[in-house]
Order: structure tokens, then C-alpha cells, then sequence
């Protein structure tokens, strides 16, 4: 009987209990992965077979170790603890907290494809480390706090004689409060970015060091969000607008737009192209313009675009911050080139056919398959490759794939 070949596309693939058995029983096997574990055993085992590997990573652990796979955000602190020795994989955030050094021992390797913080102290406490990304340490006498801070009179009142880190940034807003009682008691920040209203300024400095970057919010200027620009937006917070991020003007931000007397955007602003002339009226200051269709759908975890998806879109449709986009095969390419655009997407599905106009209205998109309809959805299954991939080919794409 003619054996079979195997290929193997996951995030991960572990062999660590693959056996002889499972090795010999293909002619080939490929396995391409970001990171491969194996054992001492599989290791050698792999090295007398036709196994091609195309990985990034090559972790060799325990054959009885644990495998921990977190999406997202994960953190270890004093009560994290594992049965066993465990092997910590997080594609996202990892916050090590202070006083985890016993949690830390149950470890047996970490992992992140993303970022990790940890207190400074920890650093010779940590287990095998690998960091496909960023790492923040930070003083360990320092108090840890969220990525962003909003200082209201509820954290003046409660705030201890310590430093606090936050991560990304402290935003001080409100000009009526009382900042000089917080340097009285001695607290201070550890911070990349401080946004403080013009009228708290003088005060406000004496709470970060000299690597943190200030950034002053004009006197008479409310602090708002990266958002959609609306009425709402402007009837609660006046005529001139600090936006902290990104501000996004649709077509229905007309009427709003036209109530503005100032804007300054710490961030981009993305403007229905009929409405990007009326600017010019503005005080307005931006780090770029992008000028975008008359409609817009954001941060959307999956999206499916239909022919009735774009059906009396006259002004079009961009998709913003989405995760992952599929596109039915009806769409035309010239459809697609007069109607949609795609900004800061991290997956595209769509049809051969379509993929060339698709990169030529796509900016900043991760990854752009032309597969066929599903070549984004078969995660975690065994799919049928028969039209990329000879007969005797056995493929499985998976998230995460034990041999």
C-alpha cells in the first residue's frame, strides 16, 4: 500500500510523544509551525525520518510536562500555581506580578509572542524566557497599575507615598484637580507618556522623571478618545477637541464637523473624502490624513462582505481594524477597487481573482490569502486540500497539533 505524505501547518505542533510507529507510516512529513516541541526522545526519533521542519521556534521539554496555550492576556501572580511542570505559551500580553517567585518555579519554559512586564527583582527568579516581541521590567518597589491611567480625584484620595507604573501612559485631564496634594505625600510615576490639561502643567511635572514624554492639552481644549466624531461627541465636550488617538469623520460626521472651532489629534485622522476640504476651516492638527469611503465598518473580530453587504453603498465601505475579513467570490475585482478599502486589518480571505486589486486598496492588512473562500476558517480541522495538494497528501492545518 503506498504511504501516504503529511503536512502539518500550526501555530504549534507538538511531537514530543510521537512515536516510531506514526513516523514510519508516511513517506514525508512537513510540518510548519511557529514553534515545535519535542522531547529528547522525538528529537532523535524526527532526525532518522523525512521530516522537513519550517519553524521559528524548537522547544525540547519533558514528555510529561504540561502545555499551557493562552490567547490574549495572561497573568501569573502569587496563586499561580501549576499541579505539574507546565510550559506557558501566550500569544498576546504576560504580566508577572510581584511576589510570584514560588508560581514561577512550576514553570518549566515561557513563551510569548506579544509582550511581558515583570518587576525587576523577578529577573533572576524567571524560568527559560522567549519573547517573540516586547519585554518591560520596572523598579520592583514600584506599585503596578493598568496600561493607562486616568488620574481622577478617587485615585488622589487613595494614592500611597509610592512610585506606580503604568505602562503606556497618564492622562491628566481634568484641570480642577488637586495635584499638589499628591506631591505632598511623595507620589510619583513611572510612565512612557504624561497628557496634562495647560492649566495643571507647572504642578503636574513634578510627578514624572525626565524619560517620561509630556504632552500638554491646550487650555479651553476637552480631552476625548480616538473615536467617530458625532454630535454626542461634540454637544458633551465643547467646540475643540484634544483627541487622544485616532478620530474617525464619516460621511455622517458632517454636522458635528461643522460645530468644531479647534482640533488637535494626537494620533491620525481618517475623513470622508467629501469632507476633507472643510479641514482647511479648522485649527486642526494631526500626525497624518487618510482619506477614506463614505462609510466604515471598525474593530470587528470577523466580517463577511457580501454583494448585499455593498448594495446602495454609493460612497463605498472601508473596513478598519478588523480582524479577519472574507470576501464571497461574486465580488468583482472592479467592484472591489470602486467600493471597498481595507485599513489596518490583520487577515484578508478572498478569491484568486480578487487578491491583486485587494492589495491595491489595502494598506497595513497582516495577510492576504487567496486559498478560496474558508482558507482563513479551517483552523482545527482536517481539511480537504485535494485542488492545492497531490492525492496521496494528507494536510492538517490547526491552531494547535499533537503528533
Amino acid at each position: 500500500m503506498e504511504k501516504k505524505k503529511l503536512i502539518v501547518n500550526s501555530a504549534i505542533c507538538d511531537t514530543r510523544s510521537v512515536t516510531e510507529e506514526t513516523l514510519n507510516s508516511y513517506e514525508n512529513i512537513e510540518i510548519n509551525a511557529a514553534s515545535l516541541l519535542v522531547s529528547g526522545k522525538s528529537k532523535e526519533l524526527l532526525s532518522r525520518f523525512h521530516v522537513t521542519m519550517n519553524v521559528a521556534d524548537v522547544m525540547e521539554i519533558a514528555e510529561d510536562a504540561e502545555v499551557l496555550i493562552q490567547n490574549g492576556s495572561f497573568e501569573i501572580s502569587e496563586g499561580t500555581i501549576m499541579a505539574k511542570p507546565t510550559v506557558l505559551v501566550v500569544n498576546g500580553s504576560l504580566t508577572i506580578k510581584k511576589g510570584s517567585e514560588k508560581a514561577l518555579e512550576t514553570f518549566a519554559s515561557i513563551l510569548v509572542n506579544g509582550s511581558v512586564s515583570y518587576p525587576s527583582g523577578l529577573q533572576n527568579k524567571l524560568p527559560p524566557l522567549k519573547v517573540n516581541g516586547s519585554t518591560d521590567t520596572y523598579p520592583s518597589d514600584a506599585i503596578y497599575l493598568k496600561n493607562k491611567l486616568m488620574l481622577d480625584k478617587v485615585f488622589i484620595l487613595k494614592a500611597k507615598a509610592s512610585k506606580y507604573y503604568v505602562k503606556n501612559k497618564v492622562v491628566i485631564s481634568n484641570e480642577t484637580l488637586d495635584i499638589s496634594s499628591l506631591i505632598t505625600k511623595g507620589t510619583s510615576f513611572i510612565t512612557r507618556r504624561a497628557i496634562i490639561a495647560e492649566e495643571l502643567l507647572e504642578d503636574a511635572v513634578d510627578l514624572f522623571g525626565d524619560e517620561t514624554d509630556i504632552i500638554v492639552i491646550p487650555a479651553g481644549y476637552r480631552y476625548v478618545q480616538g473615536d467617530k466624531l458625532d454630535d454626542l461627541m461634540v454637544n458633551k465636550n465643547g467646540n475643540k477637541l484634544y483627541v487622544d488617538g485616532d478620530l474617525i469623520i464619516t460621511s455622517e460626521s458632517g454636522n458635528a464637523l461643522s460645530k468644531l472651532v479647534g482640533l488637535k489629534v494626537n494620533g491620525s485622522i481618517l475623513i470622508a473624502d467629501k469632507l476633507a476640504d472643510r479641514l482647511l476651516n479648522l485649527e486642526a492638527e494631526y500626525n497624518n490624513i487618510k482619506k477614506i469611503k463614505d462609510n466604515v465598518i471598525v474593530d470587528k473580530g470577523m466580517l463577511k462582505i457580501s454583494k448585499q453587504t455593498l448594495h446602495g453603498l454609493d460612497g463605498g465601505l472601508t473596513i478598519l481594524d478588523c480582524g479577519m475579513v472574507q470576501l464571497d467570490a461574486d465580488i468583482t475585482p472592479s467592484e472591489i477597487e470602486e467600493k471597498l478599502q481595507f485599513i489596518d486589518c490583520g487577515a484578508i480571505s478572498c478569491h484568486p481573482d480578487q487578491r491583486g486589486v485587494i492589495e491595491l486598496v489595502s494598506e497595513d492588512v497582516g495577510y492576504i490569502s487567496d486559498k478560496g473562500l474558508g482558507g482563513l476558517e479551517e483552523l482545527d480541522k482536517e481539511a480537504d486540500e485535494s485542488s492545492l495538494y497531490q492525492k496521496n497528501t494528507q494536510v492538517i492545518n490547526a491552531a494547535t497539533y499533537k503528533m
